[in-house]
């Protein structure tokens, strides 16, 4: 990732958090710090617990509300007209979002590599892939539901009555440590592969839609 990516990135999270960035980071460390003392709760920290805490919770509470500002900042500014039309209009919020599923994924991958280095050792590939695809599922439902609803508490609740309705895939648990579980059989992966599908799935529809509401400005 180069210098001009990530000044990309730092420019649209300073956007969408305009002056909330510190709440945003408080909320963040104080979850960290109640996701450790739920994971070491009992007599031995277990990596399962690190998930919900480390990853889901900051999705729910930070990143869908900063994702919901997607379009939201631009309407309150009155320069969406200009965001359309201008040259770089076609993957202009596209990269807005990206920027904090980005967050999302760092985030995710540190929690799993907390669980993996604090608690017992698993496979840390399927947890790798589950956290990108549930950021993408969160970005692209985030995104359709921005072009669609005027403001950013419909955009809010939207996109978590999405999360609800798939919750069976959204909040299942990707670590598993043998340890703790039996090792993975083949309906283990299925499972997995199945739950993970869903979710890319969802998120290809959600993001179609979106872009074929963007390519018309006047029904954003």
């Amino acid at each position: 990732m180069n210098r001009a990516t990530l000044t990309r990135i730092r420019l649209s999270l300073a956007l969408l958090t305009e002056r909330r960035l510190a709440l945003y980071a408080w909320i963040d460390f104080l979850l960290a710090f109640v996701g450790l003392a739920i994971a070491f709760s009992g007599a031995r920290g277990s990596s399962m617990e690190f998930y919900f805490p480390f990853f889901l919770l900051p999705v729910l509470l930070i990143g869908i509300p900063m994702l919901s500002d997607t379009v939201a900042v631009e309407r309150r500014s009155g320069t969406l007209d200009l965001a359309l039309t201008s040259p770089g209009a076609r993957f202009y919020f596209e990269r807005r979002v990206l920027a904090v599923a980005t967050l999302m994924i760092v985030q995710g991958w540190v929690g799993v590599l907390l669980a993996f280095l604090l608690a017992e050792n698993f496979d840390l590939i399927t947890p790798f892939v589950q956290v990108i695809t549930v950021s993408l599922f969160v970005t692209a439902a985030a995104l359709n539901w921005s072009v669609r609803f005027r403001s950013a508490g419909a955009v809010t609740f939207a996109t978590y009555a999405t999360a609800v309705l798939f919750a069976p895939w959204f909040f299942s648990n990707p670590i598993h440590p043998p340890t703790t579980l039996q090792p993975r059989l083949l309906e283990h992966w299925i499972d997995y592969g199945q739950q993970n599908f869903v979710l890319v799935l969802a998120a290809s529809v959600f993001y179609l839609y979106a872009r074929q509401r963007v390519a018309t400005p006047e029904r954003v």
